[in-house]
């Protein structure tokens, strides 16, 4: 009787250690393109990098630390942005870096460096452009 009063008060117990495990967590695949959008490097502490447009637009870019992605703080009047926030995915060749968000089917935004100049660019669903350079 002893043997089954202990095993009937440790069944409580193992149900709940039972309902508690789980599978272990994940990683999200790094191929997922599905929402390019979705912050996926780290950014170190330094401050964004504050660029000047020709047009009177700002744009304030900070790399990702291994260089895959871009977070972009814009001003743009003539697209009457008030500082939107993009993430943009891309990569570094040589001396220019390129990104680009075409996660909204609407518009497909890209951003590119060189130097201390920098170029970006919309395009609207419409077939409609936006284009300015901007300069460190």
């Amino acid at each position: 009787m002893k043997t089954i009063t202990k095993i009937a008060t440790a069944l409580p117990a193992f149900a709940l250690l039972s309902a508690c495990a789980t599978t272990a967590p994940t990683m999200p695949d790094e191929t997922d393109t599905s929402a390019p959008e979705k912050v996926t490097a780290a950014y170190d502490r330094m401050a964004a990098a504050p660029y000047t447009c020709t047009d009177g637009s700002t744009i304030m870019a900070k790399q990702s630390i291994n260089k895959k992605q871009v977070m972009l703080n814009a001003t743009l009047p003539k697209v009457k942005w008030t500082e939107q926030k993009i993430v943009l995915n891309g990569y570094v060749k040589g001396d220019v870096a390129s990104y680009v968000n075409d996660s909204n089917p609407k518009a497909v935004y890209a951003w590119h460096m060189k130097g201390d100049k920098g170029i970006f660019a919309i395009k609207w669903a419409s077939g409609q452009e936006y284009k300015v350079n901007c300069q460190l």
